[in-house]
């Protein structure tokens, strides 16, 4: 469209000074009432995708490619230090059952629309990057897109159909409780005990705290597991999959040491700060014709796992007869991560399902990445 951006794509200082204040304006726009409907993550890539293609910020940079090779890898590690597995499958319960039936689901969507839509070649990195994002979260969204080298354009079209999807299903998750349908079909209990359980550690977002020693700590590990994962992977041949040993051996270190990394601070924060990043060089980088393009059929792509995931967790939860509410929480932990989870479970009074809810989450960014690109590998 432009022969030239006005801030070009050797203007480093510039073009960084860019980046980041467009990522810190995605985490404003999440306490806004609008933002926070739409996601600070997706009101960033639109904004960042309107600079590019109106000739503001350069599409391709070096600092895009330092974003992409650099701070996704060391991101995950940051997310992913307080992720004990063990209080997973001590403090869940049958939710753990149910988050698996979810997981299955999901992964059944994924390949059945896989080979029911025409997504192009792009296909088989869809089906990984959707199957990451209804088990895990946005983070494994990244990441897999990452991995798979997604293209950009689909990149944005994925989280454009997530957003609307994925928040037509919260909405309906919320609702289900108080459908007659469900509580006839399904045992109901409205117990509240446990409610302490709450004050458990958050662990998918403790409050942010700055503790230079701790975030000097937590990002010196991150860039030794990630030294560690690289060699690793390279030596093994599967250098491009790197980023799957990064998220095995951090979740090693985070079930050898959980008592010395619960008290880090400000860990997570900074690799969420370094996802936004991702998602803003996604943005710049997309096309929007390309994008409008290929919308309609990724939205319906999203539509089918969401159904297929809702399927198979509320009927086979059925079976196992699962508590209802807590069935609930566990396909929101699983669809779309541990706030929104914890956020259902505290909103409807259920604070025993707080804690749990937050470890489904975090269990599901643990696994997600696994899961997605061993699926976009085989199909």
């Amino acid at each position: 469209m432009f022969a030239q951006s006005l801030i070009h794509a050797d203007w480093t200082y510039a073009l960084w000074s860019a980046l980041v204040l467009l990522a810190a304006f995605g985490f404003w726009a999440d306490t806004t009432k609008l933002g926070s409907t739409i996601s600070g993550i997706a009101a960033t890539m639109a904004i960042a995708m309107l600079l590019s293609n109106f000739g503001i910020l350069p599409k391709t940079a070096d600092a895009y490619g330092i974003i992409w090779s650099y701070l996704v890898p060391l991101a995950i590690p940051l997310l992913l230090l307080k992720a004990d597995l063990r209080r997973v499958i001590s403090e869940t319960g049958g939710m753990l059952i149910a988050f698996f039936l979810g997981a299955f689901g999901t992964t059944l969507g994924a390949i059945l629309g896989f080979y029911l839509l025409p997504l192009g070649e792009e296909a088989p990195k869809l089906a990984g990057v959707f199957s990451a994002t209804y088990i895990g979260g946005s983070m494994n969204m990244a990441a897999v897109s990452q991995a798979v080298s997604l293209d950009p354009a689909m990149a944005i079209a994925s989280v454009a159909a997530d957003n609307v999807v994925g928040v037509a299903y919260l909405a309906f998750l919320a609702m289900i409780p108080s459908l007659a349908v469900f509580r006839w079909w399904f045992r109901f209990s409205h117990s509240t005990e446990g409610a302490d359980n709450n004050r458990a550690e958050n662990i998918e977002k403790p409050a942010p705290q700055l503790n230079l020693q701790h975030l000097g700590v937590a990002i010196g590990l991150s860039f030794a597991i990630c030294a560690v994962a690289k060699a690793l992977a390279e030596y093994l041949g599967v250098g491009s999959y790197s980023i799957m040993f990064i998220t095995a051996i951090t979740l090693l270190i985070a079930n050898i040491f959980p008592k010395q990394l619960k008290n880090l601070q400000g860990d997570y924060d900074i690799g969420q700060f370094f996802m936004y990043l991702f998602f803003v060089a996604i943005g710049v980088s997309a096309d929007v014709v390309a994008m409008m393009d290929s919308a309609m059929v990724v939205a319906l792509y999203a539509l089918i796992i969401v159904v297929s995931h809702a399927i198979v967790i509320f009927g086979a939860s059925r079976f196992f007869k699962l508590d209802l509410f807590e069935v609930v929480i566990a396909s929101n932990a699983c669809a779309a991560g541990p706030a929104p989870a914890a956020a259902l479970a505290a909103g409807r009074g259920r604070h025993d399902l707080v804690a749990p809810a937050v470890l489904l989450g975090v269990f599901g960014y643990a696994v997600a990445n696994f899961i997605g690109i061993m699926l976009a590998t085989s199909l």
